[in-house]
């Protein structure tokens, strides 16, 4: 195998844009994919790994010592490399950050990992692994993926998905960014679902450090329930109203912090 290493970097073959590489393995099976939808070809420096970069899709790592020969030729020889993520793209909803993907086909798949990494830590960050989706095995078809990263601090973060197939071998995508940016200003959400039995949730957003407090009161201006007394970070926040002791009907909830002052309506029906 270093000698097909040494080969790869020191001879230039004319190419066509309809060239395949053709990657005979040892146990017999070959894989091809055409040379314009490949960016390049990388090994470790061991030589262990073989690094196979696409424009749109990541990366695929294979073990070199599996590897025969590579072959370009005018034709594709085999099975195509597993190159099945069409699309992978991110939106932000409140403090959660939605993942979406497509795959064009999917043969032998098993799951995605997903992995975050924050961009701007104080100290050097590591991928993590924050969830897994099940793939659909086999599939000739379009097929949409999703994953919701929730309640997050401000920040940069960068996504990536480790796609894992049945035999163990698996690809990276691309590396996508999402900013988690701090709120410009304050406010405090219209509660979802309302009306609600037993539980609601309320959304705030402050963008200075400092003590909140969101403070729940029946329609005669008694309080019922304290939800938040205390200082927080700049940012965006959830909070669940438990109402399940209270009596049907019309509750405010409202929200002091700094000089801001706010309130919202809530309806509780049994």
């Amino acid at each position: 195998m270093k000698l097909l290493i040494t080969f790869l970097i020191i001879v230039t073959i004319p190419l066509c844009s309809q060239t395949y590489l053709n990657v005979h393995y040892n146990d017999g099976t070959d894989r091809n994919t055409l040379l314009s939808s490949l960016i390049k070809i990388t090994f470790t420096s061991n030589g262990n790994q073989t690094n196979f970069y696409y424009s749109e899709t990541g990366f695929i790592t294979q073990n070199t010592e599996s590897i025969q020969k590579f072959i370009f030729d005018n034709s594709g020889t085999g099975d195509p490399l597993p190159v099945e993520l069409s699309s992978f793209t991110c939106s932000l909803n409140g403090r959660n950050i939605n993942l979406l993907w497509e795959t064009q086909t999917e043969k032998n798949s098993n799951k995605f990992e997903i992995q975050r990494k924050l961009v701007n830590s104080s100290t050097p960050a590591e991928w993590t692994v924050i969830g897994f989706v099940k793939a659909s095995v086999l599939s000739n078809s379009p097929k949409q993926y999703s994953f919701s990263d929730k309640q997050l601090k401000p920040g940069k973060y960068n996504y990536r998905l480790k796609m894992i197939d049945n035999n163990g071998s698996f690809e990276y995508s691309k590396v996508i960014e999402a900013d988690m940016a701090v709120p410009k200003e304050f406010k405090l959400s219209q509660n979802y679902p309302n009306p609600f039995n037993p539980n609601t949730r309320i959304s705030y957003n402050i963008p200075i450090d400092g003590a909140v407090t969101l403070i729940v009161y029946d329609i005669i201006g008694m309080e019922v329930a304290s939800l938040v007394n205390e200082n927080k970070k700049a940012g965006s926040y959830d909070v669940t109203f438990d109402g399940s002791r209270l009596a049907s009907g019309t509750y405010f909830c409202r929200m002091t912090a700094k000089n801001f002052t706010s309130s919202i309506k809530m309806i509780i029906i049994k």
